[in-house]
């Protein structure tokens, strides 16, 4: 699938790994200038019509998961028999790789992966979802260190397989839970085995049931128990081989209850020696193991004998009676202050304690968008606290927060400390030199650098061997964001004019246009105006010569733009004009028009409006409560897909914009700071 690009917007560039069920492929976005992952079905699931069904609402079910260990899941469409869904890129490998290259992982940093996978389990489980299939080809681990896991939603579409299908059940079958093995109801305990496996293997660098058949290692799954860890790796301490072994116990009312509880024990776990006495309580602690030792009592003294003194008849008289007295006023003493105690600490219990005991619940305000200042303000305001979990680089501005957890408008207990995601804004990179380099390393050197290819302008230079660099913009050494595209000037063999390839300027502002064509060499023709409340002031219509035709350079580039909203007069250019309302062109019109009766019109194309008439919409958006939140409303018909309206909106706001989409499929789509919200067709 190399070279596709889906729903004119995931331009697929190359294959970044594999499983059984899907292929994923590193893309890029157009509309959002970034790089994301799109995992494609392969064709035999792809024809099950209940099994895509399954796929498609789990995912989109799994896409309101919203957590710094969880891959986040952006999109999910079709395009005739290809599903695919499109997910975060995260640079980095696989847990399974990082076993594979560095073989049995320490104590500590085991620990630490697994904390983090705990954390993603929890907020998923707190989201009523169900991993079902926990392993360390499923868990990314970043340059950073972060954990990533992956495939939510997707292990419930699986779920219904039996163990003949191909593919799907061998890689799994190591990490499956006794209760799925047996076709039972799966639960958070289920997910809390699966990583208990992955933590055995992550200690000793292998798995505890291994077989010649997926039956053979289920059937161990369910009758086996599991060997100790410390039988293979004799360092790994008894608390921590303690914990593992709890977490991979056959019933799963023995197991952790949830994975918060599978973090406090892992972060409780001594890795320098035994568990500390602090959690022998039972809970924790190994019930086979005594903790203590049984103690000796000295035995109490007898009382003295009862003495009668003969001169006095009938008398008893104990020899210590004087003696005691001072002692039982002291207990009295004792009891007495023991019950003022008692009284004052029961009064003090009934008064204050519910409140710590059952604190209040407050709604969880939005932060995201907001400076680290101004969110603490703001949570500090709902009795909430605020810890910065990282730092990492997006389009917001540097110091604002990307996301939260818990997420906004969740009700929780008042002290409850809230994670945010901090932006560094976004990345940069240095343009690299490629002046006097063959065309393809040339374009090898920009893609490693995180940028793209632009233009590639052919021209004539007779010291430069033909398909070599002569120049580039920008030039070496500046920096651009992350994906942003480098325009090349590429030596020919022939003589005569220099010819240049012309851009696609339609979208761009005007002004933006003009700037770009004087640097190709081109020169400005006419500028006509023509008025579309539908698109963006000043915004570049139509062109002419056509985008991908050679010309020579100092050709005159013709423009019509948008002049609604500018204060200029519309004008209507020649009849000749390649514009997009007339479906005219100055080339290859023949061949497009045919593409676009099969569905398939390229997006640099003119569209006949005779055979695709226009369709017109009004779309309301209602802003999110929270603050200031981006909008951005996309239109994707036969001319391709496009950026119609971008704006900042104050939250619980409402607006609503006249589109315009051409052909029988045009499609709106509408985002809330890079989140699909709806996605409708036009009214016929």
């Amino acid at each position: 699938m190399e070279g596709e690009v889906l729903s004119n917007r995931y331009e697929i560039r190359d294959r970044i790994g594999e499983g059984g069920m899907a292929v994923v492929y590193r893309a890029k976005d157009r509309l959002l200038h970034r790089w994301v992952a799109v995992k494609v079905l392969r064709e035999q699931y792809a024809s099950d019509e209940d099994f895509v069904e399954r796929f498609r609402r789990e995912a989109q079910a799994a896409a309101s998961l919203s957590h710094p260990n969880v891959v986040n899941i952006y999109d999910v469409g079709e395009v005739g028999n290809t599903h695919y869904i499109v997910m975060e890129y995260v640079r980095g490998i696989n847990l399974k790789e990082l076993i594979r290259r560095e073989g049995r992982l320490t104590p500590e940093r085991s620990v630490d992966i697994a904390i983090q996978v705990s954390a993603a389990l929890g907020h998923a489980h707190r989201n009523h979802l169900v991993h079902r299939d926990i392993k360390p080809h499923n868990i990314l681990i970043t340059h950073e260190g972060t954990v990533k896991v992956t495939d939510f939603g997707i292990a419930r579409a699986m779920s219904t397989a039996t163990l003949t299908q191909t593919g799907q059940v061998i890689g799994s079958v190591h990490y499956f839970s006794p209760e799925q093995a047996r076709g039972g109801v799966t639960s958070e305990q289920s997910d809390i085995y699966s990583l208990g496996i992955v933590l055995y293997e992550m200690l000793t660098g292998r798995v505890p049931f291994t077989g010649e058949t997926p039956i053979a290692v289920a059937l161990q799954q369910l009758q086996d128990p599991v060997p100790s860890p410390r039988e293979i790796e004799p360092s790994i301490p008894k608390s921590l081989d303690y914990v593992i072994r709890k977490a991979l116990a056959k019933d799963p009312k023995d197991r952790f209850r949830s994975a918060e509880e599978f973090i406090r024990a892992l972060q409780e776990t001594n890795l320098a020696g035994p568990l500390s006495t602090s959690r022998a309580n039972g809970e924790l602690g190994d019930p086979h193991e005594d903790w203590e030792a049984t103690r000796m009592m000295p035995a109490a003294e007898p009382e003295e004998a009862t003495r009668v003194h003969g001169m006095e008849e009938g008398r008893k008289v104990t020899k210590g009676k004087g003696s005691r007295s001072p002692k039982k006023r002291r207990i009295r003493g004792f009891i007495f202050i023991f019950l003022i105690a008692f009284l004052g600490g029961l009064f003090w219990a009934i008064s204050y304690l519910p409140e710590l005991i059952f604190p209040a619940e407050v709604s969880v305000p939005d932060v995201t968008g907001l400076t680290v200042a101004e969110a603490r303000l703001a949570l500090e305001k709902q009795r909430l606290r605020l810890a910065v979990d990282r730092e990492i680089e997006s389009d917001l501005p540097p110091g604002r927060i990307i996301r939260q957890d818990p997420a906004a408008n969740r009700r929780v207990k008042e002290g409850r400390t809230v994670w945010v995601v901090v932006s560094r804004g976004p990345r940069l990179v240095q343009v690299p030199e490629v002046v006097g380099l063959s065309l393809e390393e040339a374009k090898e050197r920009i893609t490693e650098a995180g940028l793209t290819v632009g233009v590639e302008t052919p021209v004539y230079e007779p010291t430069v061997l033909e398909g070599y660099v002569v120049s580039q913009s920008p030039q070496s050494g500046t920096y651009l964001e992350e994906g942003l595209a480098v325009d090349l000037m590429v030596s020919r063999g022939d003589v005569g004019s220099p010819v240049v390839v012309v851009p696609d300027l339609r979208g761009q502002l005007l002004e933006d246009a003009k700037i770009r064509v004087r640097r190709l060499g081109l020169t400005i023709g006419n500028v006509w105006g023509q008025s579309d409340p539908s698109l963006t002031p000043w915004e570049v219509m139509a062109q002419n010569p056509a985008p991908g035709m050679q010309v020579p350079q100092d050709t005159p580039v013709d423009f019509v733009y948008n002049s609604w909203g500018t204060g200029q007069a519309a004008e209507e250019p020649p009849a000749d004009f390649g514009d997009i309302s007339r479906g005219e062109g100055t080339a290859g019109e023949e061949s497009v028009d045919e593409d676009i009766e099969t569905g398939h019109a390229a997006q640099d194309a003119p569209v006949d409006t005779v055979k695709h008439r226009p369709r017109e919409a009004s779309v309301q958006v209602t802003v999110p409560p929270g603050p200031d939140q981006e909008v951005v409303v996309i239109v994707i018909d036969a001319l391709g897909a496009r950026e119609v309206y971008r704006g900042i909106h104050p939250g619980e706001s409402s607006i609503t914009r006249h589109v315009r989409g051409y052909g029988d499929n045009a499609r709106i789509q509408v985002y809330v700071d890079n989140f699909k919200i709806s996605e409708t067709g036009f009214p016929e």
